[in-house]
C-alpha cells in the first residue's frame, strides 16, 4: 500500500508541476504543510498506507489550508481598491475552476481505484497551498 501512496504522490506532483501560473517550488509547498498533518500521516492507519487513514489526514489538512487560503484572500482584498478587488475576485473564481479541473485530471490519470481519491485530495491540498502562497505574494 505504501507503493500506492508513493505513486499517488508522484502523479500529483507531476500534475501540480505543470501549473505555471502559480510557480511555487515543491519545497515551499512542503514547508506549508502543518505539523499536525505530518504527525497524522506518521501514525495509525495512515502510516500503514490505509486509504481511509490517509484520507482522514488529507481531509483535515485541506480544512486547515482552506482556512489559510481564506485568510490570505481577505488580507489581500482588504488592501485593494474596488476595481482591483473585482479583478482579484475574477481571478480567484477562475482559479477555483482550474484547481478542480487540474485535480480531476490527476485523478483520472490513475483510472480509478482507491489511489485516485488520494491523488485528488493531495492535488487539491497542494493547489490550495500554492494559491495561498501566491496570494501572500500578490502585488497588484
Amino acid at each position: 500500500m505504501m507503493r500506492v501512496w508513493a505513486i499517488a504522490i508522484a502523479v500529483a506532483g507531476a500534475i501540480a508541476a505543470t501549473t505555471p501560473a502559480l510557480a511555487q517550488t515543491d519545497a515551499e509547498v512542503s514547508a506549508a504543510y502543518t505539523p499536525l498533518f505530518d504527525r497524522c500521516m506518521k501514525r495509525g492507519d495512515a502510516a500503514q498506507g490505509v486509504t481511509a487513514g490517509m484520507m482522514d489526514c488529507l481531509g483535515s489538512e485541506n480544512t486547515r489550508q482552506d482556512a489559510r487560503l481564506n485568510q490570505a484572500y481577505k488580507m489581500v482584498m482588504g488592501r485593494l481598491d474596488a476595481s482591483r478587488k473585482a479583478t482579484l475576485r475574477g481571478l480567484q473564481r477562475s482559479w477555483l475552476k482550474e484547481r478542480e479541473s487540474t485535480c480531476h485530471a490527476a485523478m483520472e490519470e490513475l483510472g480509478g481505484g482507491t489511489a485516485s481519491a488520494i491523488v485528488y485530495s493531495n492535488c487539491f491540498l497542494d493547489e490550495t497551498i500554492k494559491r495561498t502562497l501566491w496570494l501572500k505574494n500578490y502585488r497588484p
